[in-house]
């Protein structure tokens, strides 16, 4: 005997159209049946029949009629994700296909938060298009919560972050390293080039805090529980570029991982101060589906980020105040 879910399913395969699910994600992002209409590219008239035919296909409302709009009711909030995430899917594909079709062997999109992107993709991917000149990677970096959302979408086939706090069973976390907690600077900073840096000299400098709800953010506050600093940068921000080009006044101080310093630290444009720290950061690795654990293009980048991955209990940065 058929489920309910099974009969609504048949019905959905049987007489919805993907134009139809389009309109139903312009309705929810618009709130109004006219500007939907006319994003995906149908009357009015059209899209209202569209919308009541679904309506009565899963006998429910999905929309809440309004003077002003519609809004989406508590069943369009149940099926309105499912199909996002069906239709993102379907677009992937279809973008792995031109890929194909235009003479890649592969099409890979990654996700990365900064300090994935600033680490481990700076240093594999020059290689990896080196070495597999026709696989396309499409790299997309963003705060893990969002690029988690587009992982389980299927948006992404790799994500490239700190292990996230809970994972399902259909995904991998394959750990790419050690990171670690470390305080930057202006390269011609006061402080630099000391061979120790104590936090009282620390609290005569302003410090760039963290935005609340980032993970630097955490590691200031446990840094200088014991001795906050006399003054704080008036500009809180998790932007790197911002971070590096506020930095320049020469006389703000920084907390951060290493993984996302080290790049501008080799560059000259940042200087890591000797002060002690001992902040361990969860480090970065990779989150892929199960599914595609043996798919080439993902084996491919995976063994150079291994390659290129800092072993556990190796420096996270050089400086001349590391031992040699």
């Amino acid at each position: 005997m058929t489920s309910p879910a099974g009969v609504l399913y048949a019905r959905l395969l049987a007489h919805a159209r993907l134009r139809h699910l389009q309109l139903l994600l312009a309705v929810a992002d618009h709130g109004t049946l006219k500007r939907a209409a006319a994003q995906v590219g149908i009357s009015q008239p059209a899209a209202t029949q569209a919308i009541s035919e679904l309506e009565r296909l899963l006998e429910v409302p999905l929309f809440e009629r309004q003077v002003r709009g519609m809004r989406v009711s508590e069943s369009g909030r149940v099926v309105l994700p499912v199909v996002r995430q069906a239709l993102q899917a379907l677009e992937v594909s279809l973008e792995a296909l031109a890929a194909l079709q235009a003479g890649a062997n592969g099409l890979l999109r990654v996700g990365a938060i900064p300090a994935a992107t600033a680490s481990l993709l700076a240093a594999a991917l020059p290689e990896l298009a080196d070495r597999h000149p026709q696989l396309q990677l499409q790299v997309f970096e963003g705060t893990p919560p969002h690029l988690l959302n587009e992982l389980a979408a299927g948006g992404l086939q790799v994500l490239l972050t700190r292990r996230p706090e809970s994972l399902g069973s259909r995904f991998i976390f394959e750990p790419l390293g050690t990171d670690e907690a470390i305080v930057v600077a202006g390269p011609r900073h006061p402080l630099a080039g000391q061979r120790q840096v104590t936090r009282e000299q620390l609290a005569d400098y302003p410090w760039m805090v963290p935005p609340v709800g980032v993970q630097a953010r955490a590691l200031y506050e446990a840094f200088v529980v014991a001795r906050p600093p006399g003054t704080v940068h008036p500009v809180s921000t998790s932007s790197p570029a911002l971070i590096l080009a506020l930095l320049t006044d020469n006389r703000t101080v920084a907390m951060g991982p290493a993984s996302l310093a080290l790049p501008y630290i080799r560059e000259g444009r940042l200087v890591q101060l000797a002060v002690e720290v001992r902040l361990p950061i969860e480090g970065l690795g990779a989150v892929y589906p199960q599914a595609m654990q043996a798919q080439p293009a993902l084996q491919a980048l995976l063994h150079l980020l291994r390659t290129h991955a800092r072993p556990a209990g190796g420096p996270a940065v050089w400086s001349p105040f590391s031992p040699r």
